[in-house]
């Protein structure tokens, strides 16, 4: 799982990754340079969380970066980036990433694409 954050982290554009439980505490996060504003520090990650109520996926838009968010079965992930970052190339990463079955396993890699479905 590591080296698929590492994979996330060397996409050109990508300034960061956190990953947080559905509770708001941060489990995990990784940056591809020091910042002075850190924003793994905040307080005020769990109300934000709080406020997704569910939500499966977002792409917010600011004047200086993005922020992705994804839903996973036990929390999520947040993606900091660069306004000109490829979101294409990042939403495949992240869903191979947190990508699940149906029935629950997880299946690994480019296998998850071409996992024959039930009808």
């Amino acid at each position: 799982m590591q080296t698929l954050f590492d994979d996330i982290l060397g996409i050109e554009g990508v300034r960061g990754i956190m990953w947080f439980s559905l509770n708001g505490d941060l489990l995990l996060s990784r940056f591809s340079k020091p910042w002075d504003f850190q924003p793994e520090k905040k307080e005020w990650w769990g109300l934000f969380i709080y406020t997704l109520d569910g939500i499966r996926e977002a792409e917010l838009v600011y004047d200086s970066g993005k922020l992705y968010v994804k839903r996973a079965k036990d929390g999520y992930l947040f993606v900091l980036l660069n306004s000109d970052a490829p979101i294409a190339m990042i939403r495949l990463n992240c869903d191979i990433l947190m990508c699940n079955g149906d029935n629950g396993t997880a299946t690994k890699g480019i296998k998850w694409f071409f996992k024959k479905r039930a009808k």
